[in-house]
């Protein structure tokens, strides 16, 4: 009987697969992109660049960005009742 993984990044395959007529294609303009505090974004991981990909419950959910932290950025999202920091690189963040 195999033993199962139980990694970050389980039963994420779907989500962090390039497609095919992407393949190869780096956009340099996602890495170099700058936000303002206060500003909303969406967490939207690229999976051509995974370092510092997030949980996969982040996958999808919109946050304010509150400083940067060197090349990251600390992002508050709120999950329920609770306000979460991540800190992300600009690659896995899109402007809303």
């Amino acid at each position: 009987m195999p033993i199962k993984g139980k990694g970050a990044h389980r039963r994420s395959r779907k989500r962090l697969t390039i497609q095919k007529d992407k393949k190869g294609k780096i956009e340099l303009r996602k890495a170099l992109q700058s936000f303002n505090e206060g500003e909303r974004v969406l967490i939207a991981p690229s999976a051509y660049f995974q370092r510092n990909i997030p949980h996969r419950r982040f996958f999808g959910v919109q946050g304010t960005v509150i400083r940067k932290k060197g090349k990251a950025y600390s992002i508050r999202v709120v999950q329920g009742s609770a306000n979460k920091v991540v800190d992300l690189l600009p690659v896995h963040l899109k402007k809303l």
